[in-house]
């Protein structure tokens, strides 16, 4: 009887954690998938697959393409915010890995008078890192 709760709670441990890492889901990996959910939502949407990455790649690192996106909003106050979300796609996990440094500064200055609840610092999911609002990232699915 005993193994038997064990094993049930142990399944359920896992259903629930995968149910966690599904909600906190990242923007979508194929960045063509991202742009179309995001001009879906309404998003202004810029996609540079040359002049960020050829600063990247001098600076030593391989990315492919960059895509940003924004939103203007009128929150709950009546106040308009902006909606920002910006995608890293780096060739592979250990030139997104070796590059959050330089995404973190890069982040910081679009960081600038955003509402720190509303904000995701900079987070790496395989080869995309990834930052900007939640509803902005939530959109890039």
């Amino acid at each position: 009887m005993k193994t038997a709760v064990r094993i049930l709670t142990l399944a359920l441990a896992m259903v629930l954690l995968c149910g966690a890492l599904t909600a906190c889901g990242a923007p979508a990996k194929n960045p063509e998938d991202a742009k179309a959910a995001l001009k879906e939502a309404g998003y202004t949407i810029l996609e540079s697959d040359t002049a960020l990455p050829i600063a990247f790649k001098l600076a030593g690192y391989d990315l492919s393409t960059v895509l940003t996106a924004t939103k203007a909003v009128t929150d709950d106050e009546g106040k308009t915010v902006v909606e920002h979300v910006t995608v890293f796609y780096f060739v592979d996990k250990d030139n997104a890995t070796k590059a959050m440094e330089k995404v973190t500064a890069e982040a910081e200055n679009d960081k600038k008078d955003q509402d720190e609840s509303r904000w995701v610092n900079p987070t790496q999911s395989g080869a995309m890192v990834y930052y900007g609002t939640k509803a902005a990232i939530k959109a890039a699915k």
